[in-house]
């Protein structure tokens, strides 16, 4: 089987997304081939680091890789969180690949943790996108009112780092939906690319399982996905701090061309100072007694609370 996907990044992602495509490929099975198109600007990605990406398909018989310019569009959108112009191009997918009835959008700072047949697999029918539900049992409360304030569900919003594009549905309507994005690109949102995807196809999205899309914000909610198929670092990234699943990122930096003995043997020291200083942190809490005076304050709130609860 071959899997069409699509990513794009700059000069500053070239690293995380060789380590992100190693994954890819080490992680798949025998008769999975992966053809990999890079949306990119001729202005934000050079020629040495397109090349050093192209060294993958070298070391790898199951990857193909091919680069499309995009120039200059969305040059002048919003940025906002360090998310950079890269973001918007999965909005021009639909423009591309007229010979695919759908392809797989992946952002690169993940690491693909199993083949990816079966998340191609989803059928979609007669939806236009598939992606994740940004949140599981709970909704953090400021982008709660940021997605209510956009007219939409939060139990219905996507992460937009993992998508299927139904293109045969999109392109069937493809003006109506290049006016939408023209126009809507011109706003500032909070959440740039992943906000006009919300607001495009909203009630036209099939929910896949959060093994494809899984975050840090997901395990903090308390969703235990041991060995997720895709991991992804939202925010702090894992090569600049010590992060949970970061060990994985890093044992595939180790496996890739990029491997440089000096910038791993400087994260090690970095998750050992990270740990001996909470070790440190955690003595001295007990040291001072500030443990027993947290479990009595917690006895005591919840205490309050039952008294309030039956009034």
């Amino acid at each position: 089987m071959t899997i069409p996907i699509v990513i794009s990044f700059n000069d500053n992602f070239t690293t995380p997304t060789g380590v992100c495509l190693t994954s890819l490929c080490l992680n798949a099975k025998p008769e999975t081939k992966y053809e990999v198109h890079v949306l990119y600007s001729n202005r934000r990605l050079s020629k040495e680091n397109k090349s050093i990406i192209k060294k993958l398909e070298e070391s790898f018989s199951n990857i193909s890789i091919s680069f499309i310019n995009v120039k200059t569009a969305f040059e002048n959108s919003y940025e906002i969180r360090n998310i950079t112009i890269e973001a918007y191009y999965r909005l021009l997918i639909p423009n591309y690949f007229k010979s695919l009835s759908k392809i797989i959008y992946i952002d690169v700072d993940t690491i693909i943790n199993n083949d990816l047949s079966s998340l191609f697999n989803n059928e979609l029918n007669d939806k236009s996108l598939a992606g994740v539900p940004e949140f599981t049992y709970k909704n953090e409360p400021f982008q709660s009112k940021h997605i209510k304030s956009l007219s939409l569900d939060p139990k219905n919003y996507i992460n937009s780092g993992i998508l299927i594009f139904n293109l045969n549905k999109i392109r069937s309507e493809i003006d109506k939906y290049n006016n939408n994005v023209k126009e809507l690109s011109k706003l500032n949102f909070l959440y740039q690319d992943q906000d006009i995807l919300n607001i495009l196809f909203k009630d036209d999205i099939l929910y896949i399982e959060h093994t494809y899309n899984y975050t840090y914000s997901k395990l903090k909610e308390g969703l235990v996905i041991p060995e997720p198929v895709i991991i992804h670092y939202t925010m702090q990234k894992p090569w600049h701090t010590t992060r949970p699943f970061g060990d994985v990122w890093w044992n595939h930096y180790k496996r890739s061309l990029f491997f440089e003995p000096i910038s791993y043997t400087n994260y090690q020291l970095k998750a050992f100072d990270s740990i001996e200083t909470h070790i440190k942190v955690g003595k001295t809490l007990k040291r001072l007694g500030i443990y027993r005076f947290l479990f009595l304050l917690r006895l005591f709130t919840g205490s309050i609370k039952s008294i309030f609860n039956k009034l």
